[in-house]
């Protein structure tokens, strides 16, 4: 098989984990089939959108910094060309099946600069991984030995 058949668009989007691909201000590019599963969303409900529009903050959580860090980290990506690896940041979703109900979800991204032939970071490459049961399973040896 030559590189010029292979189809990276179909690899990308059926590569294990939840993936994006967005701007350097946060809209979403593409996005594979564990992104969709992972938020429980269809393709042309993330598309185009801005990550922070498709995926709010928690109305319901007056200290929510999911949004705040995780933008911090696009900014941080973007000005240093380097790799930002974040400890996990609680970052709540809305339940599509549920409209203004969010679920506490938390997740350990990486977000790597994509550059152009002249350097300037043009795409991140967003991989979240889901990490709450890791969080619910210390929480509840905690609450057992505490």
């Amino acid at each position: 098989m030559t590189e010029s058949t292979i189809d990276y668009r179909a690899v990308f989007r059926t590569l294990p984990g939840v993936l994006a691909l967005l701007t350097p201000d946060g809209v979403i590019l593409d996005v594979n089939e564990g992104f969709l599963d992972a938020a429980g969303r269809e393709l042309g409900q993330v598309l185009g959108r801005s990550l922070f529009d498709a995926f709010p903050e928690n109305p319901h959580d007056p200290g929510d910094q999911g949004p705040a860090e995780l933008r911090g980290s696009f900014e941080r990506c973007v000005t240093s060309g380097e790799r930002d690896v974040m400890a996990p940041i609680r970052y709540d979703v809305e339940d599509p099946g549920r409209p203004g109900e969010f679920e506490e979800r938390y997740w350990a991204i990486i977000n790597t600069p994509m550059r152009c032939e002249d350097g300037q970071v043009t795409l991140i490459a967003h991989k979240s991984d889901e990490v709450t049961h890791i969080v619910n399973q210390i929480r509840n040896r905690l609450a057992d030995h505490g």
